[in-house]
């Protein structure tokens, strides 16, 4: 699998390379806004000393470039990753880490491709993937991660209500950079938390509710934490992602 997944990366187009790097420069640049897309990072390397974990095997779902791999505090001894390819990433990991065999890079676009050996590993991984699933198999995808995980699972999602929203969605307005559209009575609910009445944009975070996504996981698993992102020391509601830690029923 690993060789012809690294064949597959030669034959991809140069646009992808071009692609990955506006996106890196979009989110994980200096400044304001790459302090809290790599705050995620910084929580999923403190949540694994935290629990104490120093070793064991990894599936991931959304590695975009492999970035994740760089803040787990030990190697993995076994690392699998499935992604969509949306942003260009996925050539970049498998040309960064061609020298670990024992890592490999998948791409997949539905949960009949997610892990379709059903191999189950220690800890699973999704950083800022779960909302932007296809809503009508996020139930298939959280039963194959569940089924998949024999320890923790670490996930981080977007807070997209109550005032959090109000101040992303008036600083992405003035600034030009909002890419869905909402009614004026959408951003007042979605302001308010009321998400129920803001119509939900499959695969986007419009209209996702990560309280709604901890419910679904708790049926799955053990909800262990859930933690602010950047702001550990405020609550969840106040913070711009939300972190989830969870465990093997």
């Amino acid at each position: 699998n690993y060789s012809f997944i690294f064949e597959k990366k030669k034959s991809m187009p140069q646009h992808r390379e071009i692609e990955n790097k506006t996106y890196n420069e979009r989110l994980f640049s200096p400044g304001i806004r790459g302090f809290f897309h790599n705050a995620r990072f910084t929580w999923l390397e403190q949540a694994f000393k935290k629990l104490g974990l120093s070793k064991g095997s990894v599936i991931e779902i959304g590695f975009n470039d492999g970035r994740s791999l760089k803040h787990i505090p030990f190697k993995p001894e076994k690392y699998t990753g499935y992604d969509a390819n949306w942003e260009g990433g996925f050539d970049e990991a498998i040309e960064n880490y061609s020298s670990y065999p024992q890592y490999s890079f998948i791409e997949s676009n539905d949960p009949s491709s997610f892990n379709p050996g059903d191999e189950i590993f220690d800890f699973s991984l999704a950083m800022e993937t779960l909302e932007h699933l296809p809503i009508r198999f996020l139930d298939d995808y959280l039963k194959k991660l569940a089924a998949a995980t024999r320890r923790f699972g670490f996930y981080s999602v977007p807070n997209e209500k109550g005032v959090v929203f109000f101040l992303k969605y008036f600083s992405k307005y003035f600034l030009k950079t909002q890419r869905h559209v909402y009614s004026a009575r959408e951003v007042l609910f979605a302001s308010l938390g009321n998400l129920k009445k803001v119509h939900r944009l499959d695969t986007a975070h419009k209209g996702f509710d990560y309280n709604l996504l901890i419910k679904q996981l708790s049926m799955h698993f053990d909800i262990v934490e859930i933690k602010g992102i950047p702001f550990g020391f405020l609550p969840p509601s106040l913070n711009f992602t939300v972190g989830i830690i969870v465990k093997k029923k």
